[in-house]
C-alpha cells in the first residue's frame, strides 16, 4: 500500500515525532463513534479486514519519498526522516471486533498499539475505510430490517465511490 494513502497533517505529525526523539514512544490509539447518528440504535462495523491489510502491506516508495522530500513542509526535517519512511513497516498490535459485530457509541471498532508513528501516519486510512464501510454495512442492516424477512435488491453499486 502508498504510503501517501493519508492525509499530510499525518506526515507533518510523524516529522515533528522524528524531530523530537518521540518515534518509537509506543502509543495507543482507538477507532470509535463518540456519538451514534440521529435515529440510530447501532453500527455495524466494517472494513475491518482492508484495515489491517493496508496496515500489513503500508510503505513509502522512493518516489513518495522524493515528493514529500520536496515539499516546503519538510524543509527543515533531518535526512533521516526520509530514511525512517524508506524502512517504514507497521510492527504494531491491532484489535478489532469482527466485521459485521453490532456497535454502539463510545466502543472501539479497532486498537492501534505501536510505536508512536507507526500509530499516526495509518490514521487517515483508517478513519476513511472504516467509517465508509460501517455506514454502507449499517445502512444495509437497517434496510434488511426494515424488509422484514423479504429479499432486497440493492442498485446503488452502480454509484460507489470505490470497489
Amino acid at each position: 500500500m502508498h504510503g501517501l494513502l493519508t492525509d499530510l497533517y499525518q506526515l507533518t505529525m510523524a516529522a515533528g515525532y522524528y524531530q523530537a526523539g518521540k518515534v518509537h514512544e509506543k502509543a495507543t490509539f482507538e477507532l470509535f463513534v463518540r456519538k451514534l447518528p440521529h435515529n440510530r440504535n447501532f453500527l455495524i462495523a466494517a472494513g475491518l479486514e482492508q484495515a489491517v491489510d493496508y496496515l500489513l502491506n503500508l510503505r513509502f516508495t522512493e518516489e513518495e519519498v522524493g515528493y514529500l522530500r520536496g515539499l516546503s513542509q519538510f524543509a527543515q526535517v533531518p535526512k533521516g526522516f526520509f530514511e525512517a519512511l524508506r524502512a517504514f513497516r507497521f510492527t504494531g498490535d491491532v484489535f478489532a471486533v469482527a466485521e459485521g459485530t453490532p456497535m454502539f457509541a463510545g466502543e472501539p471498532l479497532l486498537t492501534v498499539r505501536a510505536p508512536l508513528m507507526e500509530a499516526q501516519i495509518p490514521e487517515t486510512y483508517l478513519l476513511a475505510t472504516i467509517g465508509f464501510q460501517t455506514m454502507i454495512a449499517t445502512k444495509a442492516a437497517r434496510m434488511t430490517e426494515a424488509a422484514y424477512g423479504r429479499s432486497v435488491v440493492e442498485f446503488g453499486t452502480r454509484r460507489a465511490h470505490s470497489p
